[in-house]
Formats: structure tokens, C-alpha cells, sequence
């Protein structure tokens, strides 16, 4: 009991670790260190753009392939090629000098991100950890703070590299890391151990067997993913716009900035609290409290007067957000059980996707409005929508009438 509590311990760190470094590596790091890459290789802003928005599109789309690498090849497998492949992205990025090899690094890294990060993740930790909840909010707390830490890492390599390489070294480094991480992490987690079975230990987690094809027609399945996409089409669009609709208001751009910072600290810190709070509070009674939270935010966020309002601003969004991310992927579990996790985890992160439409949504509502705040009523209205589903919405009961939210 010991030997097996120690391996789920030693699995938690190693997948907390490497959803903290990828996090860390691109999506933060990216946005800090282009540009240094525009002003060396003279690219337009629109091309640079266009390589993040890859970024987060194939990370959207490839999220199927890590369930299918992990059901025929392992997870050990999968860990290696995700990292293999994210350091052939990298070593694109440091080479590139001009736009194709700059797309090409940015589409394999959001190619590998699913394949090192939360579906794998999710996975093993839904198997190896009897009540998951503390482990799942600790797991997307530690990954979330690679958000954080990003740029001052940019900084810090740069730094102690004396600017060797410049902003090439820095992808160099990365490379290194994530295959290093990713060698360690696929020689050290718990692939035996499987805690799933019709007397589950976790009493929130259904006993009933589910399929994947059965819990794919479910209606809970479909609100589910629909608040898993809400979040991250609030969270993307916020971080897109935020700063510049901020600004529009006469807030200036470092207290917009730190605005920012405190939306993505608190968002991290809501994901702990879900994971400490797991016992306590039902995972539903979360997920309810954190889409009012978002919509709150988003309210805010549209006012924009006043140090209060935009508090209020940065604590609904991220709590809102972490809080959100985490009892949406709880429900899935209890709700469906760990048989069938990977898959619908993995679907419910591919349909998702629709968030990356975030920006250009808002951009598209600003260049007609003259302003942001329409964009930000419309998404309050879309999560208000889907808050009303999750208070209809019961646990599923296999054999029900799949057209009733309630059964």
C-alpha cells in the first residue's frame, strides 16, 4: 500500500512538472520572446500572430491523438514522442530564419502540447490516485503557474547565458528540457497501477460502467464540454483583449498588465482550492459558483472604472476560470467513471477548440462597435446559457432517455 501510494506521489510530480515546463515554454514563453524574432528577422506582426494562433490551434485539434497513442503504444510511448516532437518544434524556432520553419516549430509544438499536458495527465492520475480530486487541483495548479513563470524564465536563461544565442539559445534550452523531463517523466510514472473497477473508492465516482459511445450521446456529456468551452472562450478572448479594452478606459498599460498577472495568479490558485475543497463541496456546487464568478468578471471587465471594479474584474475571470477548468473535469470523471476518462477528456479538449474563435470574435465586435464591451456582454449571456444547463443537469443514469438534461 505503501510502494503503491509513494509510485502516485512520484506520477503526480512527474506530470505536474511537465505540464508546468510546456506551459511555461510555449504559450508564455512565446508571446515575450517574438519580439526579439520580429526585430532580427523583420516579420510583419500579422505573420507573428499568425504562428501563435497555430500554436493554439493544432494544440486544440491534435487532442485525440494522445488517447489513441496512449490506448495502442502506452504511456511511457506517448510521453517520449510528445517530447521528441516538441523539441523538433523548438529546434525549428532556433533555426528559423525565415516564416515556414517559424510555422512549422509552432504547429509541432501544438501538435506534442496535448501528448505531454492534460490528457495524459489526467489519465494516469484518474488511475492511480483512489480519491483524485486533491491530486487533479495540485496537477492543473503547478501547470497553471507555468503560465506565470514564462517570461521571467526567458529572462533568467538569458541571463545566466550571458545572451549567448539570444532568443535562439533560449529554444535551444528548451529542447534540452523537455526531452530531459520527458525522458524522466516516461521512466518514472505508474503505468500498472489501474484503481478503476465497479466498486470504485472514491463513493462521488459512478459504479455504473460506461462506454465511450454511451457517454458521448449523453446530454450531461454535452453541457459538460459546453462549460469546458466557455471557459477557455472567455479565458483566451480576456487575454487577447483585456489589456487593449483597459486601456481604451484610461488605465494604463502597467496597471493593466498587473491586472493580468493577478488574473493568471488567481487562476491557479482557484484550481488548488477546487482540488482542497473536493471533499467538502460538491464538484458540481463548484462548477456553478465559478461560471456566476466568470460572468461576474466579465461584467466588470465591461465597466472597467474604479480600482474596485476591476478587482472584481480579475478575481472573477480567474478564479472563475481555474475553478471552472477543474469541476468540469472532475464531473466528467464522476459522472462517467475512469474507464472511459481519456476519451471524453480528450473530446471534450477537441471541441473546445471553438474558444481559439476568442479574439477575432471580439476583434470583429470592436471594429463595428468602437469598442469591446458588446463582445463581453455576449459571452456573459453564452455563460449565463450553459450555467442554466449545469442546474438542470443530474448525474447520468445508463439507459436513460438521452434527450432529457435531467436524467
Amino acid at each position: 500500500m505503501i510502494e503503491a501510494s509513494v509510485r502516485a506521489w512520484v506520477t503526480l510530480a512527474c506530470v505536474s512538472l511537465m505540464f508546468f515546463l510546456i506551459t511555461a515554454l510555449t504559450f508564455s514563453s512565446l508571446g515575450v520572446v517574438l519580439p526579439a524574432m520580429v526585430a532580427e528577422l523583420h516579420w510583419s506582426w500579422g505573420a507573428a500572430g499568425t504562428g501563435f494562433s497555430l500554436l493554439g490551434v493544432f494544440t486544440g485539434l491534435a487532442s485525440l491523438i494522445p488517447a489513441v497513442l496512449i490506448r495502442r503504444l502506452g504511456v511511457r510511448a506517448a510521453l517520449m514522442l510528445g517530447a521528441i516532437l516538441m523539441a523538433a518544434g523548438f529546434v525549428a524556432l532556433a533555426r528559423a530564419q525565415g516564416l515556414w520553419l517559424y510555422f512549422l516549430g509552432c504547429s509541432l509544438a501544438g501538435l506534442s502540447f496535448m501528448t505531454l499536458a492534460t490528457v495524459p495527465g489526467t489519465y494516469l492520475l484518474s488511475r492511480v490516485f483512489a480519491r483524485p480530486s486533491f491530486a487533479f487541483g495540485l496537477y492543473f495548479t503547478i501547470g497553471g503557474l507555468g503560465g506565470v513563470a514564462g517570461p521571467p524564465l526567458y529572462f533568467w536563461v538569458s541571463a545566466i547565458s550571458g545572451g549567448f544565442g539570444g532568443w535562439r539559445g533560449y529554444w535551444i534550452f528548451a529542447a534540452i528540457a523537455v526531452l530531459v523531463l520527458g525522458a524522466i517523466s516516461a521512466m518514472l510514472v505508474d503505468v500498472t497501477t489501474n484503481l478503476e473497477g465497479s466498486r470504485d473508492p472514491d463513493p462521488a465516482i459512478t459504479s455504473q460502467s460506461w462506454d465511450v459511445k454511451s457517454a458521448l450521446r449523453t446530454p450531461q456529456f454535452a453541457v459538460l464540454a459546453a462549460a469546458y468551452s466557455a471557459f477557455l472562450f472567455v479565458g483566451i478572448t480576456v487575454n487577447a483583449v483585456a489589456v487593449a479594452h483597459l486601456m481604451t478606459h484610461g488605465v494604463a498599460p502597467v496597471v493593466a498588465g498587473a491586472l493580468m498577472s493577478l488574473e493568471a495568479m488567481l487562476n491557479s490558485f482557484a484550481r488548488f482550492l477546487g482540488g482542497v475543497a473536493g471533499r467538502f463541496v460538491s464538484a458540481k456546487t463548484m462548477l456553478l459558483a465559478a461560471l456566476v464568478l466568470l460572468i461576474v468578471g466579465l461584467l466588470a471587465l465591461g465597466a472597467a472604472q474604479g480600482a474596485p471594479m476591476m478587482l472584481v474584474f480579475a478575481g472573477g475571470i480567474g478564479i472563475g476560470y481555474g475553478l471552472t477548468f477543474f469541476a468540469s473535469t472532475i464531473l466528467l470523471l464522476e459522472y462517467f467513471g475512469r474507464g472511459p476518462n481519456l476519451e471524453l477528456f480528450s473530446t471534450v479538449n477537441l471541441i473546445s477548440t471553438i474558444g481559439a474563435v476568442g479574439p477575432a470574435f471580439a476583434g470583429f465586435i470592436f471594429d463595428r462597435s468602437g469598442q469591446f464591451v458588446p463582445a463581453f456582454i455576449i459571452l456573459a449571456v453564452v455563460v449565463a446559457a450553459v450555467m442554466l444547463a449545469v442546474i438542470l443537469m443530474r448525474a447520468p443514469r445508463m439507459g436513460a432517455a438521452p434527450g432529457n438534461p435531467a436524467a
